[in-house]
């Protein structure tokens, strides 16, 4: 799965979920909220002279605030949240031996929520990746860095009318040679 396909995919959808939503749907509201997704990443790095890259599947847990109902222009919403992600492993052979670049990492971010119905919101993101990443040939590890980058998201989230939602969103992060992730998660609001 190509991340520039989802990254459509997304911008595509947000019409679609503005014009199928119906009136009389509940009002979103401020509160504590935690999820779990998957998603893809697309991991790019340079060991040396060894150049690794290419795209895995990772898990995301994340939790949260919302404040909603903010004297802000255009009904805009803000949150936090904080996730612990497993960006997965690429594995590619180089230079002879087979090369494994692993992932993982804790991210805090801003959120800024811009809804375009009762049950349906677009969504920007600024935060901070603190990032641990192993390199790995033939089993033998050749690199272990760890860091903190920034990271920049978008996405759409969506409401069931319950506690119950779902949030698909892109984040670029700033790390090793460059890292993108998509993510779908299943997300509850405790109210």
């Amino acid at each position: 799965m190509k991340l520039n396909n989802l990254l459509i995919g997304v911008l595509l959808a947000v019409p679609c979920a503005a014009l199928s939503d119906q009136g009389d749907l509940p009002i979103k509201t401020s509160g504590p909220y935690a999820g779990v997704g998957g998603g893809f990443s697309k991991i790019d790095t340079r060991d040396g002279s060894i150049s690794v890259g290419g795209e895995s599947f990772g898990y995301r847990i994340l939790g949260g605030y919302r404040f909603a109902h903010l004297p802000l222009p255009f009904n805009i919403d803000l949150g936090i949240e904080v996730a612990y992600a497993d960006l997965g492993k690429v594995d590619e052979v180089a230079a002879g031996a087979n090369v494994e670049v692993d992932m993982k990492s804790l991210i805090t971010a801003g959120v800024v929520y811009v809804p375009i119905s009762p049950r349906w919101d677009v969504f920007g993101k600024a935060g901070v990746y603190f990032w641990d990443g192993k390199v790995t040939a033939d089993g033998i590890e050749t690199s272990n860095e760890s860091g903190s980058d920034l990271s920049f998201g978008l996405g759409i989230a969506m409401q069931t009318g319950s506690s119950f939602g779902a949030q698909l969103e892109i984040e670029s992060v700033d790390a090793l040679d460059g890292i993108w992730v998509a993510t779908l998660s299943a997300t509850y609001q405790f109210k």
